[in-house]
Parts: C-alpha cells; structure tokens; sequence
C-alpha cells in the first residue's frame, strides 16, 4: 500500500471470516494507512518505495505463514460469494492457482466492456505455485495447475478503480 487510508478499511473489512492472517506490505506511506492495518489486525511490513507492487508481492507471501494466499489491493474487495467458495475449494482443491474475475468499478459504474470485463486475474494460490517478476503489471509465474472461477458478478474481486476525474488523470 502507499496513501491508502480511505481505500483500505473497506478492502480489509471484506476479509474478516475469510483470512486467517492478514499480511499489509506498506511502500513508505505518510497518512494513517498502517495505523488502519494494524486496528484490522494486520501484520505490518515495510518495503522500499517503488513505481510497481509486484516486488512487494513477492515479499508479502515471503511473509505470509499460511499454506493459501490471497492477493488483494486496496482499492479491491471481496464478495461473500467469493469467499464462501474459496474456503470451500481449499478443503478440496482443485488446482494449484485460480484466476478469480475483476469487476472494475469507474466513476461508481461497473465496466462491462471495453476489454474491462472479464478481467481475470490470478490471485487466490497454494504458496510456492505463484511469484511475480519484477516487470511492471506482468503476469504472475505459475508452476502447477490453474483454474478459472466462474465468469460470474458474484464470483468477482470488486475493484473501485477511479472516483472522480482527478483521480483517473492523476
């Protein structure tokens, strides 16, 4: 995270009944972000300030202790849906890494088109199966096998990407 105060508590909210542990890598923030980590219980850790999350990513899961990890930014959260089906899927699982869909939430509307709908996205794996290079948006690496969840609304990450015309400009 970085200056993600008003982002973050829903984003951790949708976690509870769903993490055993939640794990927050925080690139150098200057507002209350690790504050609101710590009061959901979230395990702090610092990173260097980059212009790209997946080295952060990489470090989060080294941090991580459970056997499953789910990656989510700030701006995203999670459905009950979704969460009732992946502590379902890992009592059993089917596959090593699941490519969960994105409904991207701009301007308060959902993006049906344009390419922003089906985003997949992989994000919910067995530790070890996935890890990021450091290339700015690249797809993850993956060893093992890989599943794709429904093509479903109530099966998504939800992912409020802009608010207002400033934001998205910025």
């Amino acid at each position: 995270i970085l200056n993600e105060e008003k982002k973050l508590p829903r984003c951790l909210a949708s976690l509870k009944g769903f993490a055993n542990e939640v794990v927050v890598v925080d690139m150098m923030s200057t507002d209350s972000s690790c504050e609101i980590a710590r009061e959901y219980g979230a395990k702090v850790y610092k990173h260097k300030k980059l212009n790209h999350v997946e080295p952060a990513r990489n470090f989060a899961i080294s941090k991580a202790k459970n056997d499953w990890i789910l990656i989510i930014d700030a701006d995203e959260e999670l459905s009950e849906n979704l969460k009732t089906f992946l502590k379902q899927e890992i009592k059993k699982p089917q596959a090593d890494f699941y490519r969960i869909p994105r409904k991207n939430i701009i301007f308060d509307k959902w993006m049906k088109h344009s390419g922003w709908w089906l985003d997949f996205n992989i994000r919910f794996f067995k530790k070890g199966s996935v890890s990021w290079n450091e290339v700015i948006h690249s797809v993850p690496m993956t060893t093992g096998k890989g599943m794709d969840l429904l093509a479903s609304e109530e099966f998504a990450i939800k992912h409020r990407h802009y608010s207002s015309i400033e934001e998205y400009i910025t």
